[in-house]
């Protein structure tokens, strides 16, 4: 099992300061943290933002600060070597499609290869509007994104028809550094969207809406690549572990790792962990990295015993 570190709001850990975060993710990596990841989103609409605390719990005040992704990962590649740099999950269709494979492609070259990053479509119609961007036919429109993506990452010149756009004898360099960038759904559990990721992507993030049925998903996903002719072993399943509490409020790291352990043994390869949620302060961070590196050891003796 690989561990991953989400520092979507850290810096409120650091009375407001992200670039205290930077040092965080430089300390993760020299530890053993294998993913460094964040979320996105460009804006809300203020109904749109308070439908969704009120319908679905939505965590993150309308005030919350949003760094752009691909551009705090370059800040991230700068002062790391090795953890792989993620976006959970990057709104994908909100941004053309050739600017997105540029941008990915210089996190890879940046980097030396470890761009690895989540897509999703976003649930926010508000979003699509303020980047002209069409909000119908979203999950098609992510499709042909991955694959003119693809094209751009490997050929030049490059030529793509897509349903919206399209591109004929066009150069965009540089190529990434790795043969295939992974790319990783944040979609709903269904055999649709596991067709999608078997046809164009590289695995799953769940949902922690979705965690009910994690074990039944995970089993539809590897049945799903192997139709596709892929290695079922192969598809990277990536989750979210929010901290177990005590009665009295505070973190049970035993208790998390529990459930973390139970999540790997029923299929997750990557678990990743936000300190904003785990943390009161700074200087509870570096507790959080050695416990979660330390579940990469006894990850392996747990999934043996599930068998």
């Amino acid at each position: 099992m690989q561990v991953g570190l989400n520092i979507l709001g850290a810096e409120n850990l650091y009375a407001g300061r992200i670039r205290p975060v930077l040092d965080v993710a430089a300390a993760a990596d020299r530890a053993g943290i294998d993913m460094i990841t964040t979320g996105d989103h460009i804006g809300f609409n203020a109904d749109a933002h308070a439908e969704r605390v009120r319908t679905h719990g939505f965590p993150f005040p309308i005030e919350h600060d949003w760094y752009e992704p691909l551009s705090l990962l370059s800040s991230v590649a700068a002062v790391t070597e090795r953890a792989l740099l993620n976006v959970s999950v990057l709104i994908a269709t909100v941004r053309p499609p050739v600017l997105l494979a540029k941008q990915i492609a210089t996190l890879d070259r940046l980097s030396e290869g470890r761009a690895a990053i989540g897509m999703g479509v976003g649930w926010q119609e508000a979003e699509y509007t303020a980047t002209n961007m069409p909000f119908d036919a979203r999950f098609g429109r992510m499709e042909d994104t991955v694959r003119a993506c693809r094209e751009l990452w490997t050929q030049a010149p490059a030529t793509f028809q897509g349903r919206e756009f399209s591109f004929e004898d066009f150069h965009a360099r540089p190529f990434p550094v790795q043969t295939r960038v992974p790319v990783i759904f944040g979609f709903g559990p269904s055999q649709r969207n596991f067709d999608r990721i078997a046809r164009i992507a590289d695995g799953w993030t769940a949902n922690p809406a979705d965690m009910q049925t994690f074990s039944d998903s995970v089993a539809l996903l590897h049945n799903t690549f192997e139709a596709h002719g892929r290695d079922p072993h192969s598809a990277i399943v990536q989750v979210s572990v929010g901290p177990e509490r005590r009665d009295d409020g505070t973190v049970d790291l035993d208790a998390t790792a529990e459930k973390t352990q139970a999540w790997h043994a029923a299929g997750a390869t990557v678990a990743v962990f936000r300190p904003a949620t785990f943390c009161a302060a700074g200087e509870e961070v570096p507790q959080l990295i050695e416990w979660a590196v330390g579940l990469k050891s006894t990850a392996g003796t747990t999934q043996e015993a599930a068998r």
